[in-house]
């Protein structure tokens, strides 16, 4: 009994925890409807900068003491609420139209924006890296609770949570500007009628909420008695954001209650399954499942009638059929096909880590086309791609290695049970859809790495993958160039099934389904069959690449799957671009190709890079890279042909006599998605 005690112990403080991050969350999301992916890097800015404050900066008082680490705070507190604001009022005001992807997208460039400036100040060198880090508490008690020894900072945590949630209430009970966000929250355009100011809600509500996600990343650094990135990374907003669903988005006292259930949960499955790692985030998979398919809102939470659109999709137009046939076109049409001769000659002059890398990239490639067919074609936001490719690799890693399956028939089978896995995870798609089911893969995905692969794998060594011998085609040379053959023509395949189903029949109703389910159904579209077809070719795309990953490697192991990939494969492919299938190659490139060919490159460099060209893909380049090269295509053969006298005179025609762009094919608006032919 006394074992149990000690583990609700455990429950109740770290779920108060997980309700502070979530009170942040649903704040945010009640003044901006902006589900917040960058909470936790709040959390991780304010910690790192109050360890700095308290023992390295030259401060009054002595380092680590009280009541320097109480200026620390204070001071730590104000910077992150200067980000949060900069957030709002830079990025977040911008794009306050745009679709929801775009919004969800832009919160993971900041939470990699502000990994970036964390790593870049605090953590750029082997020395800084090894340097042990802590956070002190102010209580210097400890006393016994069942089993579970409870610290000072355990203490406040019990103390300082349920103060903060009462004077939340005061506020927004009691004060007029309280009033006035939960006004907000109900009705924005109703509450701007009446003259509430909407801009200064959204901003209020992104400095507290980033206040409050400072608030737990200090507390929770403090409790697990040590401080470094892992601790306040996607493991914490998984649970903070399930929290929040679980609670309700749109009710505040729901998020402290959603994280006490979470909490409690946790404990409890550690306690019934002691010894089986992975089994706390098990059950809340079962937990998100239930609420998604028996109360969306949450339990306290009201219905949405907003339409969640996701669609952030501008299409690549086909030239006019007048200028198909000319000569800068055609040349054009032939740089897919140099690319993929380059490449296969590349791989014949570099050694094997090189090709390694390649074959890495393209197998990023085909997990990006996967993503562009559920979000691009179906509007479906998943934000735990990269378990479901896990998933493959691990079925074609244990069957050719522990049941002597041949390779192609491990491979297929494994492409097979990506389809079939990411068909159960869609199954919630039938009712929902959006922010909502992105939170349901994220947690799958951290069920998948902490207990599904580590059962399938063994030891943390992981599965051995055998590679045969097919006539010229050696799996097992040690050149990899063979791997690589293997890795591009998959990828050339993949991106050719994904344009031709876009052309199709099947391919229109997809997008008439992510465009508004209401009209399609209204047109005779079948919902159900459309969104879990799907979910089973993007998770069978996305098996094929965890295949040929694992081939690539030589091994499955459960480290290859870490949940803040599936984040950077959704940034890839928008800042690839969602209006083509190859455009997140080009992202694959980029996020992927350049680090790994270029290891001297910072970790900082890269996490702040991406941030940046995921804005400028938002504001500027709507279309992403597949968008910029069709600009200079467009270019390129307009120019062109303004040197023949008679395609000059149909320019004319079709531009206008003021020679603007009139029907020449430039990207198209958001929401709109038509296949290429070019």
């Amino acid at each position: 009994m006394s074992r149990f005690i000690g583990y609700l112990t455990i429950g109740v403080i770290e779920g108060l925890l997980y309700g502070l991050l979530a009170l942040g969350i649903v704040l945010i999301y009640k003044g901006s409807r902006i589900l917040n992916f960058a909470q936790t890097s709040f959390g991780l800015v304010a910690a790192f900068l109050a360890w700095w404050f308290t023992y390295k900066a030259a401060l009054p008082f002595e380092a680590g003491s009280r009541p320097r680490y109480a200026l620390a705070i204070v001071l730590s507190l104000a910077a992150v609420g200067l980000n949060g604001f900069a957030v709002e009022h830079g990025i977040i005001r911008r794009l306050r139209s745009s679709p929801r992807l775009v919004l969800l997208v832009a919160t993971l460039a900041i939470s990699a924006g502000n990994t970036g400036l964390v790593v870049l100040l605090f953590n750029r060198n082997e020395q800084q890296q090894s340097q042990s880090r802590m956070l002190p508490s102010f209580l210097r008690v400890s006393f016994t609770l069942g089993t579970r020894f409870v610290k000072g900072a355990d203490v406040e945590v019990l103390i300082v949570v349920p103060l903060i949630c009462a004077a939340l209430a005061l506020f927004f009970t009691k004060t007029r500007f309280g009033i006035a966000v939960r006004a907000v929250a109900d009705n924005r355009d109703a509450a701007r009628l009446l003259g509430v100011p909407a801009s200064r809600v959204s901003v209020f509500t992104w400095v507290v909420g980033s206040l409050l996600a400072a608030l737990a990343g200090l507390m929770i650094t403090a409790h697990r008695g040590s401080l470094d990135a892992a601790s306040l990374s996607t493991g914490f907003l998984v649970t903070g954001l399930i929290a929040a669903l679980v609670g309700g988005l749109t009710s505040l006292p729901g998020a402290v209650v959603g994280g006490l259930v979470v909490g409690l949960i946790q404990s409890v499955a550690s306690f019934v399954f002691a010894g089986t790692q992975g089994a706390a985030d098990v059950a809340l998979v079962v937990l998100v499942l239930g609420i998604l398919i028996f109360r969306p809102s949450g339990i306290f939470g009201a219905p949405e009638e907003t339409e969640d659109k996701a669609a952030f999709v501008p299409s690549l137009r086909p030239l006019p059929s007048f200028l198909q046939a000319n000569p800068a076109n055609r040349g054009f049409s032939l740089v897919g096909p140099l690319v993929v001769l380059f490449v296969m000659g590349m791989s014949l002059v570099v050694g094997s880590g090189t090709n390694s890398i390649i074959s890495s990239v393209l197998c990023f490639g085909i997990v990006g086309v996967s993503l562009t067919v559920l979000i691009g074609f179906t509007g479906q936001i998943s934000l735990g791609h990269w378990g479901i490719t896990g998933f493959g690799g691990y079925v074609c890693a244990v069957l050719s290695a522990k049941a002597a399956t041949p390779w192609p028939i491990a491979v297929l089978t494994g492409t097979v049970a990506g389809g079939v896995l990411a068909l159960i995870i869609g199954l919630p798609a039938l009712r929902i859809r959006g922010l909502y089911l992105a939170v349901a893969t994220m947690a799958f995905h951290l069920a998948a790495t902490s207990f599904i692969f580590r059962k399938i794998g063994g030891t943390t060594a992981g599965v051995p993958v055998n590679r045969p011998k097919y006539g010229f085609l050696d799996l097992d040379s040690p050149s990899g160039r063979s791997v690589t053959f293997v890795c591009l023509a998959g990828l050339v395949g993949s991106i050719i099934l994904a344009n031709n189903l876009l052309r199709s029949r099947v391919g229109r109703s997809l997008v008439a389904v992510r465009e508004n389910e209401k009209a399609a159904a209204t047109l005779g579209v079948g919902l159900t069959g459309a969104k879990l077809l799907a979910f089973g070719v993007s998770g069978a795309l996305a098996g094929f690449a965890g295949a040929l990953y694992v081939t690539n490697a030589g091994t499955a192991q459960q480290a290859q799957w870490d949940l803040a990939l599936s984040f950077t494969l959704v940034v890839m492919v928008v800042i690839g671009g969602l209006g083509s299938a190859w455009g997140p190659v080009l992202g694959a490139f980029l996020l992927f190709g350049l680090p790994l060919l270029f290891p001297s490159l910072n970790s900082w460099l890269v996490s702040i890079s991406s941030a940046t060209l995921v804005f400028i893909a938002a504001t500027r380049l709507p279309g992403g890279l597949a968008g910029l090269v069709q600009l200079i295509r467009d270019k390129l053969v307009v120019s062109v042909a303004t040197l023949d006298p008679a395609t000059r005179t149909q320019l004319t025609e079709v531009s206008g006599p003021a020679g603007g762009t009139g029907n020449l094919p430039t990207p198209a608006r958001a929401g709109t998605l038509e296949p290429s032919r070019t």
